[in-house]
């Protein structure tokens, strides 16, 4: 029986191999430069309030896939501050894609998210990352703007996608 678990701070060690993974097919958790920065990545992701879940096929394996979101809840009588959430990293181990675990993983940050008074997930990738922009769009997101040049000359930029909650 397969399991989403939420991954506090101090649990986050198992996780680390895939998050740097997600992060960028280059970064190299033996170069203590790579590793700090990814530290300090998801350091501040919990700082910021973000929440972690895991995919596992049961207590005792490693996980398939990890996703955070982050959704900053409203102040009382100011709804539409806690409208959006965001969809910060998302990843599938590589020998685990495309059996549906990163569309598990969506829906249930749509759940939590939703349960919490936002309206829309949002979430950012690489403009030119086709292959992750039909996962998304197969999952009901929406490309809703491309912000260019990100990554200097030459390189794309960004693809905003959005999804509505209903």
């Amino acid at each position: 029986m397969s399991i989403i678990k939420l991954i506090r701070e101090h649990e986050i060690e198992p996780y680390l191999d895939l998050l740097a993974e997600v992060e960028h097919i280059h970064l190299d958790r033996n170069n203590p430069n790579h590793e700090q920065w990814l530290r300090r990545r998801i350091q501040s992701h919990f700082e910021r309030g973000a929440l972690f879940y895991a995919y596992h096929e049961n207590e005792q394996c490693d996980a398939f896939g990890i996703v955070a979101v982050l959704h900053e809840e409203a102040p009382i009588g100011i709804p539409a501050l806690g409208a959006r959430a965001e969809v910060l990293d998302i990843g599938v181990s590589k020998e685990n894609r495309r059996k549906g675990i990163g569309g598990i993983l969506l829906q249930h940050v749509e759940k939590v998210v939703k349960s919490r008074g936002a309206y829309c997930l949002l979430m950012l990738t690489y403009a030119e990352d086709y292959d992750v922009i039909a996962f998304y769009g197969k999952n009901g997101f929406v490309p809703v703007a491309t912000i260019p040049d990100v990554f200097g000359p030459g390189a794309e930029g960004n693809t905003i996608l959005r999804k509505i909650l209903r």
